[in-house]
């Protein structure tokens, strides 16, 4: 299905003419939304770094998952091994937002439970060890994402209603 778009053109008597324009889709694909979300444990302590435009990211880990009744044993795995055979899934969320990433570091030790809502995006870059071009999934908390505290880790404490009103959510 072919999508119109429609503009409005002046013309030299100072009225408007309207336009109605067919843009061909990308690659015969629609946009559309990349969109994640997820709750899970927070794995690693978050850590903020520098992008070269001096600005900070805040960059953590978040398993997803569990017990699944469909897995399977590999061949000639023993049933210990099986048990103990991780079925988490982990994800690397990145926080653009300096104030909320602040909160993040603060508030988000391992074995928080967090609600993530963002965007999901590929990085591609060259490695400088091996020389690949590499693609990193991570889902990206923008102005338009949402980072929420659910519950807390071993020694962590719930974000005051100051430290959320900083942010701009209250």
């Amino acid at each position: 299905m072919e999508k119109l778009y429609f503009y409005h053109r002046p013309l030299a008597n100072n009225t408007l003419q309207r336009v109605i324009r067919s843009r061909p889709l990308e690659n015969g694909l629609d946009v559309g939304i990349c969109k994640a979300v997820l709750i899970g444990l927070v794995g690693q302590a978050p850590l903020q770094k520098k992008l070269r435009n001096g600005r900070a990211v805040t960059l953590l880990s978040l398993g997803t998952g569990g017990i699944r009744n469909n897995r399977r044993p590999f061949d000639n795995e023993e049933p210990r091994e099986f048990a103990d055979r991780c079925a988490v899934q982990w994800h690397r969320v990145a926080v653009y937002p300096e104030r909320l990433g602040a909160l993040t570091v603060k508030h988000a030790v391992p074995g928080s439970v967090l609600y993530v809502e963002g965007n999901l995006e590929t990085k591609i870059f060259n490695d400088p060890i091996t020389g690949l071009v590499r693609r990193i999934r991570e889902i990206a908390i923008r102005r338009n994402g949402r980072l929420v505290f659910l519950g807390q880790g071993s020694d962590n404490q719930k974000p005051s209603q100051g430290d959320l009103r900083s942010v701009g959510y209250y």
